[in-house]
C-alpha cells in the first residue's frame, strides 16, 4: 500500500516544478546518505540528490524512500562526494564532508571515492586542498622540450611490453620542460641519470600537478627496484640531494602521492587526430596543468672537514670542531660520522682531510 501511494504521489508531483534552490535546500551535509532509504526528503550527496530530484520530485518533496535509492544507485554511480567523515581525518568510507576538497582528491585518487579515505587521502587533502591549482611555469631559456606528445610513449621505461628501458637521457646541468598526463596508458617518464657523478646529485623539480620521483635500478628482464622516491605537491618545487654508489639508475616522474600512483585527473589536452573529438562533446574535466620543470646539478665531492666552507681543512675548523666538543644538542656539522657526539673519531676524520679540499 506504502509503494502505491508513494507512486500516486510522485506521479502527481512530477507535474510540479522544482527549482534550482529548492532541490538547494533539501541536499547537502545535513542529511542522511542518497544510498539509505530515510524519512524527509533530500540526501547528503548534492549533485545525486539534484539527479534523482529532477526526475523525481516526491524525493525532495516528501521522502527519499526505496524508489528515490535505487534512483541514485542508476543517476549517480560516479558521485561520490561529499560524504560523512572529515577530510583530514581517517575513516572507513569513501569520500569526505567538504565537498570541493573531497571532489578534488576524488577525481585524481579515485580509490579515494570508491574505497576508504585512507592515510593517503588524508595526506592529499592536506597537501592539496588548500594550495595553489594555477600556476603555469614558464620554462628557462636554456630549457629543452621534452620531445613526447602526451598521445605517445617514447620514454615509459619498460611500459608496453619493452624488452629494453625506453628512456631520455639527462645530462648534468639539463633543464627539460616536460609533460605528463594519465591518459591510457598512464603516461611515466623515465630519464638516463649520468653513470660519470662527481659527487651528490642535485635534482630540482617544478610541478604544475601532484607528482613524485623516483630512483629506481634493473632492466625490464626484472627485476626493477625502487631505490627511493619524493612526492612534490601541486604548484610546488624540491630539491632532491641523492649519494649513489656505481651503477645505472633511472630517474622516474609520475603523477603521484607518497604511496599511491594517480590515474586519473591529468587528461591529456592534444587532439587525438585518428581519434577527434565530436563537436558537442565536452572535454574531460582537469584542475592541474601537465607540465614539469626538471633540473639537474652534479655536485662536486664533499669536504665535511671543512667546517667554514673557505675550501681549506686547517686550524680554522680545529677550532670550531673542539668548539662543538661533546654531546650534539642541535645540528651538528662537526659530527662527521653521525653518532651524535663530537670526539675523537671526528677529531681523526678532521686530519683525514687536512688541506685543500679536491
Amino acid at each position: 500500500m506504502n509503494g502505491i501511494l508513494s507512486s500516486i504521489l510522485a506521479v502527481a508531483l512530477m507535474s510540479l516544478p522544482i527549482s534550482a534552490a529548492q532541490a538547494q535546500d533539501d541536499c547537502g551535509p545535513d542529511r542522511p546518505p542518497c544510498d539509505e532509504p530515510h524519512d524527509g526528503p533530500g540526501c547528503l550527496q548534492p549533485q545525486c540528490c539534484e539527479l534523482v530530484c529532477k526526475i523525481d520530485v516526491f524525493c525532495c518533496e516528501v521522502v527519499w524512500d526505496e524508489t528515490c535509492v535505487e534512483q541514485a544507485g542508476e543517476l549517480c554511480g560516479d558521485v561520490y562526494c561529499p560524504d560523512f567523515g572529515g577530510c583530514l581525518e581517517i575513516h572507513d568510507t569513501g569520500g569526505c564532508l567538504d565537498e570541493t576538497c573531497c571532489e578534488l582528491v576524488r577525481m585524481h585518487d579515485p580509490f579515494c571515492g570508491y574505497g576508504t579515505w585512507d592515510e593517503i587521502c588524508v595526506a592529499e587533502a592536506e597537501s592539496w586542498c588548500a594550495g595553489t591549482v594555477e600556476c603555469p611555469i614558464v620554462p628557462p631559456p636554456n630549457a629543452r622540450e621534452e620531445g613526447e606528445p602526451c598521445l605517445e610513449r617514447l620514454n615509459d621505461g619498460c611500459g608496453g611490453g619493452a624488452i629494453e628501458i625506453n628512456a631520455s637521457s639527462i645530462a648534468c646541468g639539463d633543464a627539460i620542460y616536460g609533460k605528463t598526463t594519465t591518459r591510457v596508458p598512464r603516461d611515466v617518464d623515465w630519464f638516463r641519470l649520468p653513470e660519470t657523478r662527481d659527487g651528490p646529485l642535485v635534482i630540482r623539480l617544478e610541478t604544475e600537478f601532484p607528482a613524485r620521483m623516483l630512483i629506481v635500478t634493473g632492466s625490464c628482464e626484472g627485476p626493477i627496484s625502487v631505490l627511493d622516491r619524493r612526492p612534490v605537491d601541486p604548484c610546488g618545487n624540491d630539491e632532491w640531494v641523492v649519494d649513489l654508489p656505481e651503477g645505472e639508475y633511472h630517474l622516474v616522474v609520475e603523477a603521484g602521492a607518497d604511496g599511491r600512483s594517480l590515474r586519473s585527473g591529468l587528461p591529456c589536452d592534444e587532439i587525438d587526430p585518428k581519434n577527434p573529438p565530436d563537436d558537442d562533446e565536452e572535454p574531460l574535466p582537469r584542475t592541474y596543468g601537465l607540465h614539469y620543470l626538471l633540473e639537474l646539478a652534479c655536485t662536486a665531492v664533499p669536504c665535511p672537514g671543512d667546517l667554514n666552507s673557505d675550501g681549506m681543512v686547517d686550524g680554522v675548523d680545529l677550532g670550531l670542531l673542539f668548539a662543538a666538543w661533546g654531546e650534539c644538542t642541535d645540528v651538528c656539522p662537526a659530527d662527521f660520522d653521525g653518532d651524535g657526539t663530537v670526539d675523537g673519531q671526528d677529531l681523526g676524520g678532521l686530519f683525514v682531510g687536512w688541506g685543500g679540499c679536491p
